[in-house]
């Protein structure tokens, strides 16, 4: 029996794409779910929020310069504890365990991090806002450094591709 399902996807507001899917499978096995949402590091220095920034401190306005870097923080924080609250919802209405990790960074480190620090993960599930996207996930790399069995979903919450060791 599957004791955890871990569901990656991208953070932000497509966030929870196949977690329909995630919750039919952990009723059906019995099992928990994990969520580990994944930012890329440069997900909150926009260009134009980066060169709006060098413009002020040149200004000598660096206050202006902290305002406009902590507000675009606040508004991913602020989606994020709104989606983390309605996965968590979902998943006690269906009398399921529920926990959450966010990450910074590259998608397969994270991954890696989380299954490390939680042994009883038994199965990857990769949201369709990591899987579909040819950028979004370096499949023969990931396949190298995690040892489960990783599921990708599409956009119809059923799996198209099956990637096990």
């Amino acid at each position: 029996m599957i004791e955890k399902i871990l569901f990656v996807t991208k953070g932000g507001e497509g966030c929870d794409e196949g977690f329909s899917y995630v919750l039919e499978l952990a009723k059906t096995l019995h099992s928990g779910v994990a969520v580990l949402m994944v930012y890329s590091k440069g997900m909150m220095e926009t260009y134009e929020d980066v060169m709006a920034a060098v413009a002020f401190a040149e200004a000598g306005q660096l206050e202006t310069v902290k305002e406009l870097m902590n507000k675009q923080a606040a508004e991913i924080n602020e989606i994020e504890k709104k989606k983390i609250k309605e996965l968590d919802e979902r998943c006690r209405e269906n009398s399921l365990e529920f926990i959450y990790q966010t990450a910074a960074g590259d998608s397969i480190t994270a991954i890696k991090d989380f299954l490390k620090d939680r042994p009883g993960i038994d199965m990857v599930l990769l949201s369709p806002n990591l899987s579909e996207n040819k950028k979004g996930i370096d499949f023969k790399k990931l396949l190298k450094n995690i040892t489960k069995p990783v599921v990708t979903i599409s956009h119809g919450y059923t799996p198209y591709q099956g990637l096990c060791r």
